[in-house]
Order: C-alpha cells, then structure tokens, then sequence
C-alpha cells in the first residue's frame, strides 16, 4: 500500500498492476518483463495474483489477452493508480502507429516507457487509453477522436498527403503519366480488418481502393510492405516512409482525396497536466524538424 499526500490512497501494490495492464497492452511477458525489468516468472506469478485478487480471468482471443468477469473494481483502481502516475515520478505509458513510433519516440521521451508500435486498428490503443491502460497515443489522422469528445483532448501535429506507390515493376509503372485511378483500381490494393481505420477505410473505398484486406489485429511487416512486392498490390505512402520498404517502389502521379498525419490523444483529465506539456514540447520538436525534413509535411500548430 502506498501513501502520498498529493493523490488518491493506492489500495493494490503499484507493480502487481504494472504487471496485468502491461500484459495487456505489449502482449507478452517477455515485453512486460523487458519494459518493468522483472523475470518473465515475476511477472507471470504477478499478474495470476492480481487477477485472483479482482476476481476476472485472462484469455487470449486471436493473439491478444482479454480480461472476462466484473472489471469495475479495476477500473476503480486504474484511475487510482494513474493519477498516481502522472503526479509522481513515474514513467508514463505511451503508445503511437508503427510508422509514427521511429519518428516522434526515437530517443524516447523522458520518464515514459513505449508501446509495441503494432496495432493495426484505431480502437485497441484507444480502449487502452479510456481505461487507463496506457497514458497518451500518438493516433493517425483522421482515426482520431472528434473535437467535441467528452474523454479525449487532441493535439495535432502534422497534416500531409498520402500517395499511392507500387512496386517498381509493377504494370502501372510503365503507363507513367498517363495511369488514372480506374488503372489502378484493377489492382488489389492494401487494407486492415473491416473497421480498424473507418474514417480512412471510408475515404479509400470511396474512390475505389482498399480492397485487399489483412486480418491481423497488430502490425506485422512482411503482411503490409512485403505484399506490396508478392501481390502486386497498391499501397499507401507519407512523405517520410517509402524508404520502409525492402524494395524498390514507385509512387504513382496520382492525387487522392486523403490527409494522413499524426495526432497526440490524452485523456481530457490531464490535458492541461504539466508533464502533458513537457510531453507536447518534445514531440512538436520532432514534428518541426520532419516539416523541415519533408516538404509535404506542414505542422497544425
């Protein structure tokens, strides 16, 4: 049990947490382990203790753990430990896409410890974050909560457009300048689940595109930029990521109605928290110098 004067009374041990909301966020003992610097035994021993103790199960359901049974007595003691979190010394938990990961985390930010990088859909890191699993998410615009949500404050960072690209030699390669949209929709081109990214998922498919659907639940290389070269698949690219390839590729004269670009997500209660803005500081560095990097890239603040 721990006591400080200036946040709430933590009822369960700050590392028997640690060690089930970890779980649940980097999918593995050995990244628990890796990440809280306790044996893979610690923290499997931990996490069944803590467990037991708010009376829910864990199982895996397609690669990810889920908890089942009542969870309000852990939400309860989330919160607790959060505010707890963000008003000491403790590292604060974050989370971004897997191509924004190397560009805003690289060194890592002071006192946080990061995430995988690999969800491939919008919702998980999001329902980490409302639960209070993780503590900021740096989101791919659009996929972002909207303006008015009463949970989450948005501060956007960069605006660019995203690109078609193929494999260099691909057939739509040699049409040059003449290749239009309808050529490229005789292709497949790449997508995540039904729903990851809706609001992305709908401006692609409105036009034709994302039709080549991958069924993973987290971001795996060789199942997104290697089918760009094994299928003959159309993908999409930022100014900063054609170099993420094991290839060469070609990015086609083409202009789609898309902006990507990246968005930091917290919740509303610590929005005007000043470890958030130390936070903010860093990453607005990092996204002035990408802007001076990349001229498609315009910073939103």
């Amino acid at each position: 049990m721990v006591i400080n004067r200036a946040v709430p009374l933590v009822v369960v041990e700050i590392s028997h947490l640690d060690c089930l909301d970890c779980l649940l966020w980097l999918r593995t003992g050995e990244n628990v382990a890796k990440r809280l610097n306790f044996t893979q035994a610690t923290v499997c021993r931990t996490t069944k203790r803590t467990c037991a103790m708010f009376g829910i199960e864990l199982s895996k359901k397609d690669g990810e753990w889920c908890i089942s049974g009542n969870q309000s007595l852990l939400n309860l003691e989330r919160a607790v430990h959060q505010v707890h979190r963000w008003d000491t010394a403790l590292p604060l938990r974050i989370e971004a896409q897997h191509h924004s990961g190397p560009l805003y985390l690289d060194p890592p930010p002071d006192k946080c410890i990061l995430g995988n990088m690999d969800f491939a859909d919008y919702h998980a890191p999001i329902n980490l974050l409302r639960d209070g699993v993780i503590d900021v998410h740096i989101a791919c615009y659009p996929d972002v909560p909207d303006a008015d949500s009463t949970d989450f404050a948005c501060y956007h960072l960069t605006r660019y457009p995203v690109r078609l690209a193929v494999a260099t030699m691909h057939p739509l390669v040699k049409m040059g300048s003449m290749v239009t949209l309808d050529d490229v929709t005789q292709f497949p081109s790449l997508a995540m689940r039904d729903g990851a990214f809706p609001k992305i998922q709908s401006a692609l498919s409105e036009i034709g595109l994302w039709t080549a659907p991958s069924m993973d639940f987290r971001y795996d290389h060789s199942k997104w930029e290697g089918m760009v070269g094994d299928l003959a698949a159309v993908c999409y690219v930022a100014p900063f990521n054609a170099t993420m390839f094991d290839f060469p590729i070609t990015i086609l004269p083409l202009a789609i109605p898309l902006s990507s670009g990246e968005t930091v997500v917290v919740k509303r209660a610590y929005a005007d928290h000043p470890r958030y803005h130390s936070l903010l500081e860093t990453l607005k560095c990092r996204a002035r110098n990408l802007s001076q990097k990349y001229d498609d890239v315009k910073i939103m603040f």
